[in-house]
């Protein structure tokens, strides 16, 4: 759900039978408030609702992300033979645009360097058993996630590590590997094979039945970007066009928009595919004139850049576009997922974009209408007087 979390977008999947897995506890209630059934829902959080107990009962299915969290669940469903998913640390992770020595990536979270799930040794050792015991909990699904890498190796070895998992409680009935496919947005970006990762770990799965009397577990994935982010684009102006001189001088393109939409450049270095239009709309009009370019946002942000260096959020790098004018439009494609749910929204009091879906005969509707600008300070409260 966090890579898309309009309500027309999870209406859509709900009618292809994809459930939800939800992030927080208000996602769940975003998910619900849409029409999603809260046992089509899957909760993994870092910060475990207040109210995780009510969700449950309305038949949301909670993994566990930590040992506190697993014992507060026992605490509140004692002796009742309640049903939980357990996310596991499997000690292993794979993400992208990391050069860091420390294991540390963004968008890895699996391994030493990674705070999500309950890390595997807990599991060995008999911790996490000992409290599903001690409350009478029924484990009925293993949860593992280990980044959005495409190293199928990698996905692979924790698919088969995950099973062992599944042996320790006979009650597993899923074992969920989670997402992370890599979706390829630029030329040479490899896209995650999934029949190459998948055979693999199908036949994982038949050795598992084979070694446990017939046991068969169900396969949960989580591909919430891979079918998303090839779905969406961002619409821009160029409202301004500026260049230095000397030394480490540059041409900008600044849009109308910025980390307040896309937010993935500014924070992980991701490169999106870019074109230019003529604002005009008039296709005859486009010139075959390049130039080197930055593009930058709308925010008072040095760090609201569209081009980064690939995996390097804070450098400049240089596109080569179609040569600008002001008032022509920019389209930043592969904008589906992680970036209207993920942005920085309200940053120098922008208002939120509007949203619109393409149907299948090109009839384009509005799914979320610009936001006004009272919106962003409506729930502010002014003082006594006297304190000013």
């Amino acid at each position: 759900m966090k890579a898309c979390p309009n309500s027309a977008i999870l209406k859509f999947f709900n009618s292809k039978g994809i459930h939800i897995d939800a992030s927080s506890g208000f996602e769940v209630q975003r998910a619900m408030s849409a029409g999603i059934p809260a046992e089509n829902i899957s909760l993994s959080t870092q910060e475990l609702p207040e109210n995780f107990a009510e969700l449950v009962k309305l038949g949301v299915n909670i993994n566990a992300c930590s040992v506190s969290q697993l014992q507060r669940f026992g605490e509140a469903f004692a002796g009742t033979g309640q049903k939980v998913g357990i996310r596991i640390n499997p000690g292993t992770g794979s993400g992208g645009f990391s050069t860091s020595t420390s294991g540390f990536s963004k968008t890895n979270v699996g391994g030493p360097a990674s705070s999500f799930g309950i890390w595997y040794e807990l599991v060995d050792d008999g911790t996490v058993p000992d409290i599903v015991s001690k409350y009478g909990l029924t484990v009925e699904r293993i949860h593992t996630h280990i980044g959005s890498g495409s190293d199928p190796e990698i996905w692979q070895q924790v698919a088969s590590k995950s099973l062992s998992f599944c042996k320790v409680w006979s009650t597993v009935e899923t074992l969920n590997l989670g997402g992370g496919y890599k979706v390829g947005r630029m030329e040479g970006e490899v896209t995650t094979d999934l029949q190459k990762i998948g055979g693999p770990v199908s036949d994982a799965f038949r050795q598992f039945a084979e070694d446990n009397d017939g046991r068969e577990l169900k396969l949960e994935i989580e591909p919430g970007t891979y079918l998303v982010a090839m779905s969406g684009a961002l619409v821009s102006t160029i409202q301004d066009k500026v260049s230095t001189t000397g030394d480490g001088s540059h041409t900008f393109l600044k849009i109308d928009s910025g980390m307040t939409d896309v937010l993935r450049p500014s924070l992980y270095g991701a490169v999106h595919p870019m074109t230019l239009f003529p604002g005009s709309g008039k296709t005859e009009e486009i010139g075959m004139d390049t130039e080197d370019v930055i593009v930058v946002g709308h925010c008072c942000e040095s760090g609201d850049l569209m081009t980064p260096k690939p995996g390097e959020p804070e450098d400049l790098a240089r596109r080569t576009l179609r040569k600008a004018e002001i008032g022509d439009l920019l389209v930043m494609d592969g904008s589906g997922a992680y970036c209207s749910g993920m942005s920085t929204k309200n940053y120098n009091s922008f208002p939120e974009s509007p949203e619109v879906m393409v149907d299948f005969e090109g009839k384009p509707h509005i799914i979320r209408n610009r936001q006004p600008l009272e919106e962003i300070y409506h729930n502010e409260v002014d003082v006594p007087e006297g304190l000013y």
